[in-house]
C-alpha cells in the first residue's frame, strides 16, 4: 500500500469561467429586446470591439427600464457568488461595487474582435437572443490562454493545458470571468439578430469614517 497522500491542490494561475443559467428567462428576454430596440432606435451606438454591430452607450446600471433592473440584480448576485468562489472570506462590507454595461446586437456577419477588458475585476456576458438552428460556430465565444510560455506537451481532456476554449451560449445563460481574459464571438451566420448585454465590474474601498 502506498503512504503517499495527496494533502492539497492550489489552483495557480487560475482563470475561473462561471457559467450560469437563469431558470424561466422568457419573460426577462422579452423584455430586455423590447427595451434594447426602442434604445437602437434613439442611438446611433458606439465602436468598440464590435464589427458590423450595434453597442449601446455603457450605461447599463444606470438604466431605470424594469428589464434592465431585474437583470441587473441577477449580475450582482453572480458578482457575489464569483468573488467568494475565488475568495471566500472577502469583505463585501469593505467595499463598494461599480460597474458599466451595454447591450449588443449582432446581425449577420457581425461580431466581436479580440479584446480583454482592463481596468476591472469581473467582466461577464449575459445571452438575450441567440439565433438558433444556424451554423455549427456561429455566435460562439474563443477564450484564450493568457499565459505566455510555448507548450509542446498537453494532457488529452485537461482543459488547464488548452491554449483556447470555445463555447456556444444559449439564451438564458450568463457568464463571468475575470477581465483579464482574453476573448472574442464568431461571425453570427444567420438572419436572426443575436443580443446580449456585457459588463464590467470592480470594487472600490469603502471609505471608513
Amino acid at each position: 500500500m502506498s503512504n503517499l497522500n495527496l494533502k492539497a491542490v492550489q489552483p495557480l494561475f487560475y482563470s475561473p469561467l462561471s457559467i450560469f443559467e437563469l431558470e424561466d428567462a422568457e419573460a426577462l428576454n422579452a423584455q430586455l429586446l423590447a427595451e434594447a430596440s426602442v434604445r437602437r432606435d434613439a442611438s446611433p451606438g458606439l465602436s468598440r470591439s464590435n464589427w458590423a454591430g450595434w453597442h449601446s452607450e455603457d450605461d447599463f446600471f444606470e438604466r431605470t427600464e424594469p428589464g434592465s433592473l431585474a437583470l441587473r440584480n441577477h449580475i450582482v448576485q453572480a458578482v457575489r457568488a464569483c468573488t467568494k468562489n475565488v475568495s471566500p472570506n472577502f469583505d463585501f462590507s469593505a467595499y463598494g461595487i461599480q460597474a458599466e454595461g451595454w447591450i449588443n446586437v449582432l446581425g449577420r456577419g457581425g461580431l466581436n474582435t479580440p479584446h480583454d477588458h482592463p481596468a476591472w475585476v469581473w467582466s461577464g456576458c449575459y445571452y438575450v437572443s441567440v439565433p438558433e438552428g444556424d451554423k455549427e460556430l456561429s455566435g460562439n465565444i474563443e477564450f484564450f490562454d493568457t499565459r505566455t510560455n510555448v507548450r509542446t506537451l498537453t494532457v488529452d481532456g485537461a482543459a488547464c493545458f488548452a491554449s483556447k476554449f470555445v463555447m456556444k451560449p444559449k439564451a438564458g445563460m450568463l457568464l463571468m470571468f475575470p477581465s483579464y481574459l482574453r476573448h472574442w464571438v464568431y461571425p453570427n451566420d444567420s438572419d436572426e439578430d443575436r443580443v446580449t448585454v456585457a459588463f464590467n465590474v470592480r470594487f472600490v474601498r469603502s471609505v471608513q469614517s
